[in-house]
């Protein structure tokens, strides 16, 4: 009925400043008979789902394709020659890279090959999470008079994935992380369901930033979080991997299949120097509770050198915490509870606010199919960030700051990007311009020669600096065979 034609996808933020706004996609689609465009009007509010299929098998390949005898090409293009079939439906084993909502509006021209394009656009459907707006849970306890959102934050998160499932939209999983114990309620404001998951975990140390990551015809609300630190190591033939909170190693990845801008532009970050949560003071009128703004700030713990330190600037985040308790016992004989960050959480904050000034950055990043295989690396892709990675080989890896780390190297996540796909030369064209934000790495307390162990690489087999090597705490150890007498 009608051919993609080209889409662009705007997703995730510039800076973890931000949370990300739900995604846009723009699309073009090739009407050849002029039918779906006369219905155009229907298709506001429809589900759409992106996906792109992956990797051929043996079993796929056709009778009809003949005898090896007759193939003309190499086993590198082999799998070319198969086209993989529409699947069957949305929730095929096929690589989802986008789900969410038609807009409304949108435009039609004649296609100088006949027929019509149609362009339109939709939203991930994290757009429902922002649109609900409405009242909180309430508490016949007189404390709470006129105020909403009274409860514990465990019971909060349940009652907003409660109000997603109602109105169809995708349920947040805080991916193991604890919301805030107990969350300040509200008078008279009406935040936004997406704003208060946010501000339940805003004050953690681990930084998570939210995306919607979509799941064959499904799709959850989830964090990267970018203040956690992850382990880098190195395989037994000298290639880099990393590995963060969820455990799992990832292979890393070689700077010549990430495409930069022609000069390798790097930039050099305006650097801060503290965090100010903005949470929220118990007070109490008449027996009943109010809340006040009350801040919290975390600083660099001395971990920055004194030319970046000489001018303030302040990374700012709400939080639902309750900071600070003026309410006479009023708060905490209601079941509150204060939070305050403890030494372990100002620590990783200051190696947070670290990373973030000492690392420079490469100005461009793309992932590009034709370089990485989207079916073989999907989560360069997905509308969402990537998680951490490594980049093997860069240009800038001889640099190292006067702290004797490399100033670009270490671990990185993709924070936001727009993702396009276009024809070009009669080929489909998938590539995924990123913004790459530095991660923290766990601190080694000592890494000496012995922490290598039996580490069996060469140096040779090793394209990394010195300074790269520090960065490195798990060396792959070669394999015993243990033989059963």
């Amino acid at each position: 009925m009608a051919a993609l034609d080209s889409l662009s996808i705007r997703w995730g933020t510039d800076d973890i400043t931000e949370q990300p706004e739900p995604s846009v996609m723009n699309f073009t689609l090739h009407d050849r008979t002029g039918w779906l465009t006369g219905r155009a009007l229907t298709l506001a509010g429809a589900q759409i789902v992106l996906q792109v299929s992956g990797q051929p098998t043996w079993g796929m390949l056709r009778t009809d394709q003949g005898t090896w005898a007759q193939q003309t090409g190499t086993l590198g293009r082999l799998h070319q020659t198969y086209t993989p079939p529409v699947p069957d439906s949305p929730q095929s084993t096929a690589v989802t890279l986008f789900h969410g909502i038609v807009s409304t509006g949108g435009e039609a021209t004649p296609h100088r090959a006949g027929g019509w394009k149609l362009a339109l656009s939709a939203s991930s459907r994290m757009i429902l999470w922002k649109r609900m707006q409405s009242d909180g849970p309430t508490s016949s306890d007189a404390r709470y008079t006129g105020l909403h959102w009274v409860g514990t934050g465990g019971e909060r998160l349940a009652e907003l994935n409660k109000r997603a499932q109602t109105a169809s939209a995708p349920t947040a999983d805080p991916a193991g992380l604890t919301p805030v114990a107990a969350p300040a309620p509200y008078a008279d404001d009406n935040p936004s369901q997406l704003d208060l998951l946010h501000r339940l975990f805003a004050h953690l140390s681990d930084w998570p930033i939210w995306y919607e990551y979509p799941d064959r015809d499904t799709s959850r609300i989830s964090c990267m979080t970018f203040g956690s630190p992850v382990i880098v190591g190195i395989t037994d033939t000298g290639r880099l991997t990393v590995a963060g909170d969820t455990g799992e190693t990832l292979d890393g990845l070689d700077a010549a299949d990430i495409i930069t801008d022609d000069g390798n532009t790097l930039s050099i970050p305006e650097p801060y120097t503290q965090i100010t949560l903005h949470g929220k003071r118990a007070k109490a009128n008449n027996g009943a509770l109010q809340f006040d703004p009350a801040d919290t700030t975390l600083s660099d713990r001395n971990l920055l050198p004194a030319n970046l330190t000489a001018t303030q600037k302040s990374i700012t985040i709400d939080t639902d915490a309750v900071t600070s308790d003026e309410s006479g016992g009023v708060w905490s004989r209601g079941g509150g509870a204060i939070w305050q960050p403890d030494d372990t959480d100002r620590t990783q904050i200051a190696t947070l606010l670290e990373t973030i000034d000492r690392r420079l950055r490469p100005e461009t990043a793309i992932f590009d199919g034709r370089k990485l295989d989207p079916a073989v690396h999907p989560r360069l892709y997905i509308t969402a960030s990537s998680g951490p990675l490594v980049i093997q080989g860069m240009l800038s890896s001889n640099l190292a700051g006067d702290d004797g780390k490399p100033a670009t190297g270490g671990p990185w996540a993709s924070i936001g990007g727009t993702l396009t796909y276009q024809w070009s030369n009669n080929q489909p064209l998938l590539r995924n311009e990123v913004t790459l934000w530095p991660l923290p790495t766990v601190a080694a307390t000592a890494t000496t020669w012995a922490s290598m162990g039996a580490w069996p690489a060469t140096w040779r087999q090793c394209a990394l600096t010195l300074a790269e090597l520090s960065l490195i705490t798990r060396y792959q150890q070669p394999t015993t065979i243990t033989e059963e007498p």
